[in-house]
Parts: C-alpha cells; structure tokens; sequence
C-alpha cells in the first residue's frame, strides 16, 4: 500500500493564491492613485480656465481699472496698462486706455471682445498708446488700423491683418497659384442635356465673358439633341453645372385674348369704355394717352366678364362688327403677332423691261410682347396696324392707307384693356326710285327718296392676358 501526503502541495497552493491576492491589491491601488491625480489635475486646469474667462470679464465690465500684462514681462520692463470701461450697455460704448502695449496684441485684445477672428501679419510690429471715449470695441479696431497704416482682408470670416502692399502680394501669390492649378488640372469632358433653354444660347453665355470658361476649355453645340458638349477642368464645369441649373428652366406663358370690334363712337360707353384723360388719377394699371396729340387711348373696362355678351348685344343692333377675336400664345419676353387681310397684286416693271406681279399687303395686324413683372402684373408692347388699300394709283402701284397703334401698358393678371384711337368715317348717298313714275317731269320728285347718312366708328382693340406657369 502506497501512501501519498498532500500537506505540503497544499501549502504552496496557499501561498502562491495569497502572493497573487497581493499583486492584485497593489495594482488596484496604483491605478486608484492614478485616476485621483488625473482628476485631481483637470479639476485644477479647469478651475484655471475658468479664472481667466471671469479675469477677462473684468477687464469690460468692470467700472475700476485693471492691470492685465498681455505678455510675460522682463522683470525691468515696466507693467503695461490696459484699461477697457462700459460705458454705455446699451450701444454698447467704451472708454479704451491703453499704454505702451504691442501692436499685434492689441489688436489681438480688441477683436477678441467683439468676437472677431483674426490673424496678424508677423511684420506688423511696434508698440501702440492710445485713449477713446464713447466708441465702439469695431471702431476702436479699424481707427487703430488707419492711424497704422493696416489693412484687412476677408478669408472665409476671418481677418487676415497687414500692410497694404503685403496684403496685394498675398492676393497675387493667391491668384498666381489658382492660375497654376488650372493649367496643370486634366481636362475632362460633361455633356449638359438642356430642357429648355436653347443650347446655341447657353454657349455663347459661356463663350462670352461670364469668366466660367477656363482658357484651356472649349464648348460645341449638338443642335439636333439640345446638348452642350463643355471640356474643361473640374472647377470651371462645376461652376458651368451650378449656372446650367439656373438657366435651364421652364419660362412662364402668357396667353393673350384679343377682340377687334368696329364700333360707333356712341355706343362706347354702354360697355364701360371712357377714354378721358384724368391726370391726377394716373397710376400704374390704368394709362391714358392724349387723342390731340398721339391719336391713341388706353382704357380700363369696368367689367370684363360680360364683355362678350355686351359686344354681341351691340353687333345685333348694328352698332358694331366684330372683325376678329385672336388668342395669341407666347412665352415670357417673346414676341408674338397676328394679321388678318389681303395682298394687293400690282404689275411692276424692271429696269431691263421685264414685268412681273408683285403683292402688297393691306392687313390688319397685331403685334404683341408681354413682360411678367412681380405681383402678377404683365407689361404688354403693343403695336397695331391697320393698312386699307386707298381709292388711288401711283405710277400703277397702289397706294395704301395705313394707321399705326403703338403702346405699352402696365396691367394686372386677367384684366381687360381697351385701345381707340383709330377712327373711320364712312358716308352713304343713295336714291331710291320707283321706275317709270320718278321719271315723270315734275311729278316724278314725289315717287324718289335721296338717303343721305354718315357713320362714325373706332376701331377698338380688347386686351386680356392671362399668365401660366410651366411647371418642370
């Protein structure tokens, strides 16, 4: 029988688990240690900041002077003064005192209170004295620049503080590097698909002197797909792209109702029509021009839904004729016309002897180009013409009787319009007789009637735009 005694494996067991309790122990409280002074230090550098933020504080809000050095002093050198006072909370004024301090570090203090970024030029150098009343911490700032001959330029909210001619070379060197990158950029090529805008166009923007073509790009026009075919250089096509989608965008269309009646001249104001010039009541939606002097007016109709209904009453009556009732479709800015009438055909004969048949119009026409204004107003250019072949001949030709309109008028959306000023006078003589008794010496007077009558009609022009926005 073997006997084996265990005593002494479980008295090394014990040992070894009490040594490693210890090693445990003493690790924990080193890294308690640690984590206490860790602690313990950004208490203190947050206790310190905090010093500072109250001790600048101070120096504006303060109604006692306090001494703060801006920099470490020699221990010779004199304590430097800087004396900041509110004075007014309310414009927030100050009363500046500052003693033989820095330049750079001034201006340093100054813009850090109205909270300014900044940087100092290394060459801007000296030291600086200066005492202001009642001024504002930005006012101090650029008088402190002007008496010392300092600029400032502006890089994404930040100023860049130096000489003059320093800050021109720095935008020199600026532009020489921009100009570097570009030369050396590759060329790549983007195709812009347009929509709506007229590729022909857009390339001759770009060719012109918008400045988004780089020297080095070039542009083609594909007009049978509407494309612009841009080789450039990243930049510039990100700049042609950002203008491509302001451009490229749908116009608004205006539609335009226009009625032509022939009326007589005493029956227009049934319909609302007054053509009196009232100067004082001018204003921008109604405009009126002198019959005397430019043999044109311009009305306001006082209600234009029954305006249909009116004229057809009046052209059952005979005293007024519907000549045309076009409806113009254009697009903002656009010109659009329409004419109405005939061709005259006339012989004419060449310098070498040879004839030939040549036309000349006698129509009716109406020219129009509306501007879309804010607030949905429409500026519309008008120009009528209304051409008469005349009762002579010169030379074979046939002579024309025409009359001009031409106007512009200023008028809300879907309000009516009218336009005069071009007249016609007609006269009719007529004899009516019996047959063989109007013959009768004497007698015959009883048995005929002479009718003798005078027409005079204007020839209005009913206006009514109407706006509509394309959408994409």
């Amino acid at each position: 029988m073997i006997e084996i005694n265990l005593l002494p494996w479980r008295e090394q067991s014990r040992l070894m688990q009490k040594k490693l309790l210890m090693q445990w122990g003493v690790s924990i409280l080193a890294l308690i240690f640690l984590f206490s002074g860790v602690v313990i230090y950004l208490i203190h550098q947050q206790k310190k900041a905090h010093a500072q933020i109250v001790h600048l504080k101070s120096l504006v809000q303060t109604n006692q002077p306090v001494e703060k050095p801006l920099s470490h002093p020699d221990p010779i050198a004199p304590v430097k003064q800087v004396h900041i006072h509110l004075t007014d909370e309310h414009k927030k004024l100050y009363q500046i005192n500052m003693q033989d301090i820095e330049l750079s570090e001034a201006l340093y203090l100054l813009a850090q209170h109205f909270q300014q970024n900044i940087i100092v030029s290394p060459h801007v150098t000296g030291r600086v004295t200066l005492t202001l009343n009642q001024i504002s911490l930005r006012q101090a700032f650029e008088i402190m620049m002007s008496t010392q001959n300092l600029a400032k330029l502006t890089v994404h909210h930040t100023w860049m503080v130096a000489s003059p001619l320093e800050l021109i070379q720095i935008k020199k060197n600026r532009t020489q590097w921009k100009s570097l990158l570009t030369e050396t950029m590759p060329l790549v090529t983007h195709i812009f698909r347009l929509q709506y805008a007229k590729a022909g166009e857009a390339a001759h923007l770009l060719q012109g002197q918008s400045g988004l073509l780089s020297p080095r790009g070039s542009v083609q026009i594909d007009e049978r797909t509407n494309q612009l075919i841009v080789h450039d250089h990243a930049i510039s096509l990100t700049a042609i792209e950002k203008l491509m989608h302001q451009i490229d965008i749908p116009l608004q269309q205006v539609s335009i109702e226009t009625r032509l009646v022939s009326m007589d001249a005493d029956v227009e104001r049934e319909l609302g029509v007054d053509f009196s010039l009232h100067k004082k009541e001018s204003n921008h939606e109604n405009h009126s021009s002198e019959i005397a002097r430019y043999s044109l007016a311009v009305a306001k109709l006082a209600d234009g839904s029954l305006l249909d209904m009116r004229l057809a009453a009046a052209e059952n009556t005979g005293h007024a004729e519907l000549i045309s009732a076009p409806r113009l479709f254009t697009a903002n800015r656009q010109t659009a016309s329409i004419e109405a009438g005939e061709e005259i055909p006339y012989q004419e004969i060449s310098s070498s002897g040879a004839t030939g048949v040549t036309f000349k119009k006698a129509v009716l026409s109406l020219q129009v180009t509306p501007h879309i204004l804010p607030g949905h107003r429409v500026l519309l250019e008008l120009q009528i013409h209304q051409d008469k072949p005349a009762s002579r001949e010169v030379l074979g030709v046939p002579a024309i009787t025409t009359r001009q309109l031409q106007s512009s008028v200023l008028i809300q959306n879907g309000q009516t319009i009218v336009l005069g000023g071009i007249f016609e006078d007609s006269q009719r003589d007529a004899r009516m007789k019996i047959p063989f008794l109007s013959a009768i010496p004497g007698v015959g007077l009883l048995f005929q009637q002479q009718i003798l009558s005078k027409n005079h009609r204007e020839l209005l022009i009913f206006v009514t735009p109407h706006i509509y926005t394309s959408h994409a």
